[in-house]
C-alpha cells in the first residue's frame, strides 16, 4: 500500500506522540518506511525525530506562545563555564523532546533515554517557581511575561516560558533559553560581594523588601521568607539563602525566631554528631530580626554551579510511588538500583533523626541528589510540629517520639542518640527564648524514656 493521507498522518502523530517509525506504518494501514519517510519529509520542520537507527520515533512541533523554535538548554559547570547541554522542543498535544548534546547526567527511562519526556524534563520541571521565592518570583514577572502570580497555576508552557525568559538563578546547574543566558552572563560581570560589616544593614533592608515588594531575588524553593545573597565569606565567595523572622514581639515571631536557631543547630549535630553532610549556617540578630544564613551547596566561586534534583521529581520521574516517607521511596530506589546501600542508611538515619526531633515537614522536596546520585548536604532540618499555626497562634502539641519497627531499631537507635543531643542543645541555647528551651528540655526527657524503653 503506497498511498497516504496527510491528515490521516497528522492526526496520527497528534495522538500518538513519540510514535515508532513501525508502529507508525502499522497504525497508517502498514504503509512501508519508504512511503512514511516521503511524506514526513512533506511536514518539514513540523515533525520531531528522535532516536537513532531502528529506536527512531516522531511527534509534532507544538507552538510556544506563538513560536515553534527550539530551546536550547545550558548547563553551568564549577567554574561558571557555559555548556549546550541539548535542544528542547515542545510536541503535540502535550509533552517535550530533547535532543542531547552531551551526556545526561541523571537517570533516564528508556523512552526519556530517546529524549521523549510527558511534561518538561524532569530536572528542569524540578526548578519551577515555588515556595516564598517562587511566588515573589512569579509576582514580579507576572504582568510582564502574562502568567498567573500564583506558581501554581501555572502550566508547563507557562514554566517553559518563565524560565527560558528570565530564570537565570535557578536551583541546581541548568539555564534554559538563550534570553536567560544572557542574564547569567550579565550578572556575572556585575556581582559584588557582601561583607561581614555590610550585613547588618543590608539583611535587614533585603527582609524589609522581600516583604514588602516581593523582590527577593531568586526562585529557589521552600516556604519561610526569605532572600538570596552573594556573600563574602572567610576570603571566599559563596552564594547564600537567608531565612528570616518578623521584625515584632509577638509570640508568633518569637517562635519562628526559635526554630531558626533550631534549624542551624539541627544542621550541627547532624554533621557532627551523625557524620552526615549538612548546609553550612550561621545566626545572625540584627534589627529586631533572627536571619539564618544557609551556604548554597550547588554554588561555587563567581558563577561555577553544580546539578541537584530533588527526590519529588526522581520519584516522579523514574518510580511513580505514591507520596510516601523519604524511608519507603528510597528503598525503592535501591532495588532499582538508582542508589548504593550506604546512601539509603543516610536516608534512613536522616528520616529517623528528622521523626524524632519533631520535624512533620519532611516532604519529598526536602531531600536531594547530585548528579551521582549521592545526596546533597541536608537542609531545612527544624522541628516544625512547633511553628505557629496560619493565623499566628501557637498550638499546645505534646512531642511523642515515634517508635521504630523492629528492623528499624538499630537505625532509630543511631538517630535517636543524635536527636536527643540536639533537644539538650536547644534547651541550653541562649539565642533560643526561655518558653521555647523548656520545651526542648521537656522533648529531650521524652526521647530519653523512650530510649530507655527500646
Amino acid at each position: 500500500m503506497s498511498r497516504l493521507n496527510i491528515n490521516d498522518l497528522i492526526r496520527t502523530l497528534q495522538l500518538h506522540p513519540g510514535v515508532s517509525s513501525g508502529e507508525l506504518c502499522k497504525r497508517l494501514g502498514g504503509i512501508n518506511r519508504s512511503t512514511l519517510t516521503r511524506r514526513l519529509a512533506t511536514l518539514g520542520n513540523a515533525v520531531i525525530c528522535r532516536g537513532g537507527s531502528r529506536r527512531t520515533a516522531y511527534a509534532l512541533r507544538r507552538e510556544l506562545r506563538g513560536t515553534g523554535s527550539s530551546i536550547p538548554l545550558y548547563r553551568i559547570d564549577e567554574f561558571g563555564r557555559g555548556h549546550q547541554a541539548g535542544v528542547l522542543d515542545c510536541i503535540q498535544p502535550m509533552g517535550t523532546a530533547l535532543q542531547f548534546q552531551e551526556p545526561f547526567i541523571w537517570p533516564l527511562s528508556d523512552a526519556m533515554k530517546d529524549g521523549w519526556f510527558e511534561g518538561l524534563p524532569y530536572p528542569v520541571a524540578d526548578v519551577k517557581p515555588q515556595g516564598f521565592l517562587g511566588r515573589n518570583f512569579a509576582r514580579h514577572y507576572a504582568m510582564v511575561l502574562r502568567v498567573s502570580e500564583n506558581p501554581d497555576d501555572l502550566s508547563d508552557d507557562d514554566i517553559l516560558h518563565v524560565l527560558s525568559s528570565v530564570g537565570f538563578d535557578l536551583p541546581g546547574n541548568l539555564i534554559i533559553g538563550e534570553a536567560a543566558y544572557r542574564l547569567f552572563l550579565d550578572q556575572g560581570a556585575t556581582r559584588a560581594a557582601l561583607s561581614d560589616r555590610d550585613i547588618s544593614a543590608v539583611y535587614p533592608a533585603r527582609a524589609s523588601i522581600a516583604m514588602a515588594s516581593g523582590d527577593a531575588g531568586s526562585s529557589a524553593g521552600g516556604e519561610f521568607p526569605k532572600f538570596t545573597a552573594y556573600r563574602d565569606m572567610d576570603g571566599a565567595a559563596v552564594d547564600v539563602i537567608v531565612k528570616f523572622s518578623g521584625a515584632d514581639s509577638s509570640a508568633a515571631v518569637q517562635r519562628w525566631s526559635d526554630l531558626l536557631v533550631c534549624e542551624h543547630l539541627a544542621l550541627q549535630v547532624l554533621q557532627s554528631n551523625l557524620r552526615i553532610a549538612a548546609a553550612q549556617s550561621r545566626i545572625y540578630q540584627f534589627a529586631g530580626r533572627t536571619f539564618l544564613e544557609v551556604v548554597r551547596f550547588d554554588r561555587h566561586g563567581v558563577s561555577g554551579r553544580s546539578p541537584v534534583c530533588t527526590l519529588r521529581s526522581l520519584n516522579a520521574a523514574l518510580l511513580g510511588m505514591a507520596s510516601s516517607s523519604w524511608v519507603k521511596v528510597s528503598q525503592q530506589m535501591l532495588k532499582e538500583k538508582l542508589i548504593s546501600v550506604e546512601t539509603e542508611r543516610t536516608i534512613a538515619l536522616l528520616w529517623w533523626f528528622g521523626k524524632l526531633t519533631g520535624n512533620s515537614d519532611m516532604h519529598e522536596g526536602n531531600l536531594a541528589f547530585r548528579a551521582n546520585m549521592e545526596l546533597t548536604p541536608a537542609y531545612d532540618m527544624l522541628p516544625m510540629m512547633f511553628a505557629p499555626a496560619p493565623g499566628g497562634e501557637i498550638p499546645i502539641r505534646e512531642f511523642k517520639p515515634l517508635f521504630p519497627l523492629p528492623g528499624e531499631s538499630a537505625v532509630w537507635q543511631i538517630a535517636a542518640k543524635s536527636a536527643l543531643v540536639y533537644w539538650q542543645r536547644c534547651a541550653a541555647d541562649i539565642r533560643i527564648s526561655d518558653d521555647f528551651r523548656k520545651i526542648c528540655g521537656g522533648c529531650a526527657h521524652s526521647l530519653q524514656l523512650s530510649m530507655e524503653e527500646i
